[in-house]
């Protein structure tokens, strides 16, 4: 189960990946090849991989949610909500990229198998 804008979507999350990503105000080497830097902030970028739930129908509009302009601002900004083993994750991020993953099985009618959202972070985590 995933929470996106307010709204449940029955999919099984698979996979979740949290990525720290340090953005520097500079970084250079000096003549001793010491690094000389200064942290300006730090974005946890998150990748959510999942699979249908009891239908496609959650699924496929959460595809297309995440595929579309967003309502939350003028891009694709989305506020998500997760369950993980270390907690609740609760996040506003837009997608870099989706990926979804179909594959129809003999005897089966659905269709799709997985989608993998890449996240990335709007505001800093940390300053």
């Amino acid at each position: 189960m995933i929470k996106v804008d307010g709204k449940d979507y029955d999919v099984i999350v698979t996979d979740v990946s949290l990525d720290t990503e340090f953005i520097y105000k500079y970084a250079e080497r000096n003549e001793d090849y010491d690094l000389l830097y200064e942290l300006g902030a730090v974005f946890f970028n998150q990748s959510i991989t999942f699979g249908t739930g009891k239908s496609g129908t959650d699924f496929s509009r959460l595809w297309d949610l995440l595929s579309s302009r967003s309502k939350i601002d003028s891009g694709t900004g989305h506020n998500v909500e997760i369950w993980t083993p270390i907690g609740k994750l609760t996040f506003l991020m837009y997608p870099n990229s989706v990926t979804v993953k179909m594959i129809r099985e003999k005897g089966n009618d659905t269709w799709w198998t997985g989608m993998n959202v890449k996240f990335i972070a709007v505001k800093p985590a940390r300053k």
